[in-house]
């Protein structure tokens, strides 16, 4: 099948994880993991043929827990790569759940970690320009629907984004000379540029600024530099510095 299994997975460990008894498991698990990648279809496994795969290692299925919770989620991932699941792919997740042994509290809690973590990173792509507009809002609600998150993770999900947002956006315009230790107070450095005017600049530069940090009131028109074509100004370049409170 075309999926996250590999026909012939990789060896691991060696002479310390022979020594703590791990060499079955990890024998038995590359063994399942390669019955899974040569199936046509999930459902076309069935939990005996699992089961055999660990008792030729001479292991229950129940000591491979850790394991097949891993091959779950890696197939819960795959699934979630375009944000969504589909009718059939709810119906191989629960039968992978079946044949793997996974009991459903484990199942709920790796789909609770799985997509809290698509969900962010989606969340991370909308918010790169630091906006968000009424389609991309929406988006978020279908994902956040689809997943089936709840509302306090996804809020608590959406919040730590928008710091993310925040943090990436301020690593990119604190100056030099940034940190004002005694005032505890950031400098900021915030580059704009127009075709139009200096003011397009000026609105160019804090057009991120004003979003991502809404406290910000004063700003101050360090240099000013232009582009010339043909002895006319073919751009205006400004650099705005601003203080921030640390937080």
């Amino acid at each position: 099948m075309t999926g996250p299994f590999e026909s012939n997975p990789g060896t691991s460990g060696g002479l310390g994880s022979r020594l703590l008894g791990r060499k079955a498991r990890g024998a038995a698990t590359r063994e399942i993991e390669a019955l899974l990648a040569g199936s046509p279809e999930i459902s076309a496994i069935g939990a005996d043929e699992v089961a055999a795969v660990a008792a030729g290692q001479g292991l229950e299925l129940a000591r491979l827990q850790s394991q097949c919770r891993d091959l779950y989620r890696r197939y819960l991932e795959f699934c979630l790569v375009d944000h969504a699941l589909s009718e059939a792919e709810v119906s191989d997740l629960a039968h992978l759940r079946e044949i793997l042994a996974v009991p459903d509290a484990v199942a709920s809690e790796v789909h609770e970690e799985v997509a809290c973590a698509v969900y962010g990173s989606a969340i991370d792509e909308v918010l790169s320009d630091h906006r968000l507009d009424p389609d991309e809002e929406s988006f978020l609600q279908r994902l956040r629907d689809d997943l089936d998150l709840d509302t306090d993770t996804a809020e608590r999900a959406f919040e730590a984004g928008r710091t993310r947002a925040r943090q990436r956006y301020l690593s990119t315009v604190v100056s030099s000379s940034d940190i004002l230790v005694a005032s505890q107070e950031i400098e900021l450095e915030i580059k704009g540029s127009s075709e139009e005017s200096i003011e397009g600049a000026v609105r160019d530069g804090l057009r991120e600024a004003a979003t991502v940090l809404p406290g910000l009131q004063r700003i101050e028109v360090a240099t000013l530099e232009a582009d010339i074509s043909e002895g006319e100004v073919a751009r205006w370049h400004v650099k705005l510095k601003a203080v921030l409170e640390k937080r």
